[in-house]
């Protein structure tokens, strides 16, 4: 019995080698957008203006997130583990180990943590010889609002089925969207409302009586969009979440950013960001 699982091991090591070996420099980096520099107005209501303004140096985020056909081919390049869910959700895993089921290669990949999209993103920067990473909080706001100012939803005043996948129910392989499904924002940004929450590189600042909580600094990471299963008020543009970097459940994915990170203020502000 030992034997075999040391097999099985190895054929999969194997595997991951030829692949890597046969593959070496051909990973195509994602459809990237340009996103301008500019100023980010955010804060706690609805058009966030007149509350925070981090300066945004241009940088590329990926037109849409990372699918589970993108994914599958650093799972089995580096032997990285493939994407999971907790124990009250395991009923509801599609991935079988390395495979999944064809209908799903072009959604949103799901069941991976904080850490396992910074791995991704490090495989895809050697990969390619670019640099990618995961966007902060401010440039993720900046990308969704694609131009528009004083609007709660990327698509404008609104949100509606033709812009973004929410308020469904589980349905199997049918339950995620396309990545790239619906409209696109002003910048030309796919899912940024909808579908999957999205992690960001943010550290989120729990705000108590008008100050940051030392206590639970450094413990949650900030992700953004809302996901399948929500209603509406979570794909509000500036809607902010948050969980452990090394949760994986059946809600968060993320998408790439490429270009120079933008780097922290010193400490947070009254609302809560860095």
């Amino acid at each position: 019995m030992g034997g075999s699982r040391f097999v099985k091991r190895l054929l999969s090591s194997l595997l991951a080698w030829t692949l890597g070996a046969a593959d070496a420099g051909t990973v195509a980096a994602p459809a990237l957008v340009a996103i301008p520099a500019g100023e980010c107005p955010m804060g706690a209501g609805q058009s966030h203006l007149g509350d925070h303004h981090p300066k945004i140096a241009e940088f590329r985020l990926a037109v849409h997130p990372v699918t589970n056909a993108e994914y599958q081919r650093f799972v089995l390049e580096t032997g990285h583990r493939p994407p999971g869910v907790g124990a009250a959700e395991a009923r509801f895993q599609l991935w079988k180990g390395t495979e999944f089921p064809p209908e799903i290669a072009r959604q949103p990949v799901v069941g991976v943590s904080w850490e396992d999209a910074v791995k991704y993103c490090q495989w895809l920067s050697k990969r390619t010889g670019m640099k990618f990473r995961l966007p902060s909080e401010e440039e993720w706001e900046y990308a969704a609002r694609g131009g528009l100012k004083g609007k709660p939803y990327p698509a404008g005043d609104k949100q509606d089925g033709a812009a973004a996948w929410f308020g469904k129910k589980w349905n199997g392989a049918g339950t995620l969207a396309a990545a790239d499904y619906g409209a696109a924002n002003g910048y030309g940004l796919h899912g940024m409302s909808g579908n999957v929450w999205q992690w960001t590189a943010t550290w989120y600042v729990p705000i108590y009586d008008g100050r940051p909580v030392a206590e639970e600094l450094n413990l949650y990471k900030v992700i953004r969009g809302g996901a399948w299963a929500h209603t509406g008020d979570f794909l509000h543009v500036g809607y902010r979440n948050w969980a452990a970097p090394a949760v994986r459940d059946l809600y968060t994915g993320f998408r790439v950013a490429e270009g120079p990170e933008m780097p922290p203020a010193p400490k947070p502000d009254r609302l809560g960001y860095l």
